[in-house]
């Protein structure tokens, strides 16, 4: 007597609604050599990390179109990257276009929470990763057009205050925790134009700390206008923000600033480049753990000492070392990855 089985209600409700997915060979010979990326969202420093992916995938299917859907506000800083063949808007998206995509939006995340407190690989690995691809190029590919250049010149002439090379300051993150404070901003001015030096900030929204010490400050809302400004800066101070990684991207002499994040695992594949690493003083280079910190000193607020004891003399002592690098022919136009003594651990 056979037995059997009865299938419940809820059983057939968590069945998949397609078990086989049957592609016509209309549809796979239109669509076999598409590559889908998407990133549902931002931020900015995401996007431009995602710039170095794209230049492997062409490698390993050089037929093949390579489609990026991303935000539109963010498309101004892929739009000229030479092996993007379409960028297009989530709303756009029609993926019955695609045989396959692959979405990096919580990739990231994912990976840098296991990882924690330990850095992790950079997140253009884990994209890659995530694709099935190892990279081997990391190259951004940032393309500016003359006309931006001389836009951008035009913004740093305006705003410079005094002669002498000039240094594009980018102190504010989307995030508070990796901002420079006001002391650390006003006496890196300070000691910036002591060198000789015209120090000034870049942002897309008003800084008033520029505004109540007197700091020149371009407000720059455009996205291909602030990439001109990076572009044709001499030389270019960030914390750990999108600044940060399109000033690294296009090889300029950059120093980096890092609060809670990890800086060498960030800045492994900028060739001209100094760090700062906030302190720690339980040991820690980047835990990604600020918000339940056992070190703050502060219960009230979220200023930690990897925000708050970053010293204005190990700020210069980076940009000193910068220049002494380009006095002695270090800078280099070629990605070499990082080496560990172009960090500074407070």
């Amino acid at each position: 007597m056979a037995i059997v089985k009865r299938v419940t209600n809820s059983a057939i409700e968590k069945r998949p609604e397609k078990i086989v997915s049957t592609l016509s060979l209309d549809n796979y010979y239109n669509n076999r050599n598409k590559i889908l990326i998407i990133r549902n969202i931002g931020g900015l420093g995401d996007i431009l990390m995602h710039r170095m992916i794209f230049e492997d995938f062409k490698n390993i299917m050089p037929d093949a179109e390579i489609h990026f859907c991303c935000p539109k506000y963010y498309h101004d800083a892929v739009k000229d990257h030479p092996f993007i063949d379409k960028i297009f808007d989530y709303k756009e998206l029609c993926k019955s276009d695609y045989i396959i995509s692959y979405n990096t939006t919580t990739a990231c995340g994912r990976t840098e929470m296991r990882h924690a407190p330990l850095p992790g690989p950079h997140r253009s690995d884990i994209w890659a990763e995530h694709c099935g691809v190892t990279l081997s190029k990391h190259n951004m590919h940032i393309n500016i057009s003359n006309s931006e250049k001389i836009e951008g010149n035009r913004l740093l002439k305006e705003n410079c205050d005094r002669e002498g090379p000039n240094v594009v300051i980018c102190p504010v993150s989307a995030m508070q925790n990796k901002n420079l404070l006001e002391h650390q901003l006003v006496g890196l001015v300070d000691g910036l134009r002591e060198r000789g030096l015209c120090a000034l900030c870049l942002h897309h929204t008003p800084i008033n700390i520029c505004y109540k010490n007197n700091i020149p400050l371009i407000v720059e809302s455009r996205i291909r206008a602030w990439m001109a400004v990076l572009n044709q800066a001499d030389y270019v101070v960030s914390v750990d923000t999108s600044a940060f990684h399109c000033a690294g991207g296009m090889g300029k002499p950059l120093v980096g600033i890092f609060t809670f994040t990890n800086s060498t695992t960030y800045g492994k594949y900028y060739p001209n480049l100094e760090l700062v690493q906030g302190p720690c003083p339980i040991g820690h280079q980047g835990c990604y753990a600020w918000g339940n910190c056992p070190c703050k000193k502060d219960k009230s607020n979220n200023l930690v000492p990897c925000c708050n004891d970053i010293s204005v003399d190990s700020m210069l002592l980076a940009f000193d070392r910068l220049k002494n690098r380009e006095k002695v022919g270090v800078l280099s136009p070629h990605k070499d990855k990082l080496a560990a003594s172009n960090t500074i651990i407070l």
